[in-house]
């Protein structure tokens, strides 16, 4: 008996149409400017005991008894019916919010970035990683195919050790533990590469404590961190090329003094955990005229705390580069597998040139002081898989600072490649940068109050995210310019507004741009205070969209 009463439930539960996660209601009971999570089915047929006429979704006809949604997004319902013998136009405004992203994605349609199409052959195949490496210890292989820059338009699928890993925008890396005798095998782009890293033949020096004065390390130097370094105000630690220092998990590099890591293409420095299996902490750089200056560098497996006082900003991780009105420089560096952060620097300056920043919770928060970046590629966080989460895994959050992005790759982060929000203000110049397949906006941008924030983006491609740029909540003196940029492919390509019910009074002026087969939208300015569409603070000059756009009809067709 109890097997028959399984079996009918069984074929009671395959068999029906109800969806327990689906919210059951009368055209009556929906309400204007509400949220449902998970989806909906609506009876239509009627409305105040009238006959339903003319009913549409999104400006598209729907006829049926039952309206069922279930994709996430912001939905227009509009239909006629009767009331004292005359028709009557009614509207519906309503979202309905995925069950897993929730509010992080208020009215758009759930978007997860596809897949590049991977080439099987490319023209350039080079790598770069350290000389040597002790026994036990994990090091990054970095593939590149462009030789003259450090990223190109090559997306290839490659393994090491059969180990699987994607080298996308023309650059990737994977952590590599040399064996003793064999060496490891590379196999990317139809091309089989043996990848030679030896141990080191000179001894181990450990490093702990204060220095006493200023500190030499030797070329070719293997080093070991075995406890808290201080490098003291007026002190300089000097790192010279083909340098290898291993950190123990957890601890940390005090910095008061400067720092010159001296690495070159040839014999670069490394710097990891040596455990590979675990994390060190970072660099912690405070006082007057503190420094690091770095080229060449290897530095992975940092990151290591998360509670107090270590747990900065948004990210709530401890971060390879903590800094405090300093100067970081670094150039031709290669900052891979964090489990934090990787800068947090507060009014310093910070210049950044030809570097790789890959696979960390977060590439860091910018606060204040300037900021300078140019042909580098910020990828991977804190993962190169297509599983959502909502962590703040964004690519660079800048936070009230002023800076200057040039020749840049933002890409492949569960959250936003460029972050620029904050209650404050700043200058914000970004030229010929991509910025791709992010989970949410290719650029954030927001700001509070009514400070002053300019931002200016002119040639760059925003492709593959779920909203290409977005200005959401804002101050009126916060002004935002495209021109001459491309958005394209993504779920939605230029939006004013976001998702937080915060005022919304910058402006944003497009002009000589193209916003086109973006899968949703290609203009989007949906306010969530107030479920409006504000017409006012979008200005056109020049612009292309795929289709008309009513609110806009000033916007030229693409072809």
């Amino acid at each position: 008996m109890k097997n028959l009463i399984s079996y009918l439930l069984l074929i009671l539960l395959t068999t029906s149409s109800c969806d327990p996660k689906i919210a059951d209601m009368q055209l009556d009971e929906l309400q204007d400017k509400t949220e449902y999570t998970g989806g909906i089915s609506v009876s239509v047929g009627q409305y105040m005991d009238q006959p339903v006429t003319n009913l549409t979704v999104n400006g598209e006809n729907f006829s049926g008894d039952a309206l069922t949604i279930t994709d996430a997004g912001y939905y227009l319902i509009e239909f006629t019916y009767k009331q004292g013998g005359q028709p009557v136009d009614k509207s519906m405004r309503i979202v309905i919010l995925d069950r897993e992203r929730g509010i992080a994605e208020w009215g758009l349609k759930k978007w997860t970035p596809k897949e590049p199409a991977y080439r099987e052959t490319a023209d350039v195949i080079s790598f770069i990683h350290p000389g040597f490496c002790p026994e036990g210890v994990s090091v990054p292989v970095v593939v590149l195919t462009n030789d003259t820059a450090l990223y190109s338009d090559v997306d290839l699928r490659a393994d090491l050790d059969e180990v699987p890993f994607n080298v996308k925008n023309g650059v990737g890396s994977a952590l590599f533990i040399p064996g003793n005798q064999d060496p490891g095998i590379l196999t990317v782009a139809g091309g089989v590469h043996e990848i030679h890293i030896p141990e080191p033949a000179g001894d181990e020096q450990v490093l702990s404590g204060a220095l006493l004065d200023d500190l030499v390390l030797d070329e070719g130097a293997v080093v070991r961190v075995t406890g808290e370094l201080t490098i003291p105000s007026n002190t300089t630690l000097t790192i010279r090329q083909g340098s290898f220092m291993t950190v123990d998990p957890g601890v940390n590099i005090l910095n008061s003094g400067q720092i010159l890591i001296e690495g070159t293409k040839d014999l670069p420095v490394a710097i990891t955990c040596s455990d590979p299996g675990d994390h060190w902490g970072g660099f912690i750089s405070s006082g007057a005229n503190n420094s690091i200056n770095a080229s060449y560098t290897f530095i992975c497996r940092s990151g290591y705390h998360d509670k107090d006082p270590y747990d900065y900003g948004h990210a709530q991780r401890q971060a390879t580069f903590y800094m405090e009105n300093g100067l970081l420089n670094l150039d031709r560096c290669f900052l891979t597998d964090h489990a934090g952060q990787v800068f947090y620097p507060v009014n310093s300056e910070v210049t950044i040139s030809h570097c790789l920043v890959q696979r960390a919770k977060t590439g860091g928060q910018i606060n204040q002081g300037n900021i300078l970046i140019s042909h580098s590629v910020f990828t991977d966080f804190p993962d190169d898989n297509s599983t959502y989460l909502d962590e703040d895994n964004d690519g660079l959050y800048l936070m009230g600072c002023d800076a200057s992005i040039a020749h840049c790759v933002f890409a492949y982060c569960k959250d936003d490649a460029l972050d620029s929000g904050g209650s404050g203000g700043g200058e914000i110049t970004v030229r010929h940068t991509i910025f791709e397949a992010a989970f949410h906006e290719g650029a954030a941008l927001s700001s509070g109050g009514s400070v002053l924030k300019q931002h200016t983006f002119t040639h760059c491609t925003f492709v593959n995210c779920g909203q290409g740029l977005e200005l959401g909540y804002s101050s009126p003196e916060h002004h935002v310019l495209l021109d001459s940029c491309t958005l394209t492919l993504n779920n939605i390509g230029i939006r004013y507004g976001d998702n937080y019910v915060n005022q919304h009074a910058g402006h944003i002026t497009v002009q000589n741009s193209y916003s086109i087969h973006n899968k949703d939208k290609d203009i989007w300015n949906m306010l969530r205070n107030n479920w409006q569409s504000d017409t006012v603070k979008m200005e056109f000059t020049n612009v292309y969209v795929s289709e008309a756009t009513p609110l806009y009809p000033h916007l030229k067709i693409y072809d």
